[in-house]
């Protein structure tokens, strides 16, 4: 709805300040047990949550829209085969696949490189450029980057684990954040504020210059 795109925007921005090279949302349509390939026990009250955060396709196109004016890419997990082909359709430079979904993601629908979480499941790649994150599916997190994937995944809620991955040179580190708290929900544990993601950044561009 409105709500959700206006915060929308507002995380778009954020990211974008704190130096981040792609912010990413959850994206759903329908979120159902008919509907979702990755349907699991307590979705029922996690799809309340869901819901409250639909937009239409046109408003995800005007959410990469500003996304691709402040130069980062804007990124989704998706969990829908509808979805799916809203990916396709915004021809996005990559899906997420949530480690919820590694084992059942329906691979062959989109020809773009996958950004695999483990946690729940590890899966071959199934082109080239996709790339495995390590991931834990326990909020708050608890293990280090461990050197064994190229991705790290960290749910930690706090920078000592992303920076130590980055130092180690993982190439690529998803962490959760807010802007405001009240919006995080039950992942506030897990997630940055944006000046701690803003640390994040600082030491990437440090580590890239070195």
């Amino acid at each position: 709805g409105t709500d959700a795109y206006h915060k929308a925007l507002i995380y778009v921005l954020a990211a974008a300040k704190a130096g981040a090279d792609a912010v990413k949302f959850q994206m759903f349509n329908a979120p159902t047990y008919d509907n979702m390939f990755c349907w699991m026990d307590g979705d029922e009250e996690r799809a309340v949550r869901w819901c409250a955060s639909r937009m239409p396709l046109d408003s995800w196109g005007l959410v990469q829209k500003l996304a691709n004016h402040c130069d980062i890419d804007l990124l989704v997990s998706v969990f829908e085969h509808t979805t799916v082909q809203w990916v396709k359709a915004l021809k996005m430079p990559a899906v997420k696949v949530a480690s919820r979904a590694a084992l059942t993601f329906p691979y062959g629908e989109l020809d773009m490189p996958h950004l695999v979480s483990n946690g729940m499941g590890s899966v071959p790649p199934h082109r080239e450029d996709t790339v495995s994150l390590q991931c834990e599916a326990n909020y708050p997190s608890v293990r280090w980057w461990d050197h064994d994937l190229p991705g790290f995944s960290d749910h930690s809620g706090t920078t000592h684990r992303g920076i130590d991955a980055i130092e180690n040179g993982c190439s690529l580190v998803e962490v959760h954040f807010y802007v405001d708290p009240d919006d995080a929900g039950p992942d506030l544990p897990a997630s940055l504020s944006v000046d701690a993601l803003a640390i994040i950044c600082a030491i990437r561009d440090a580590q890239v210059k070195l």
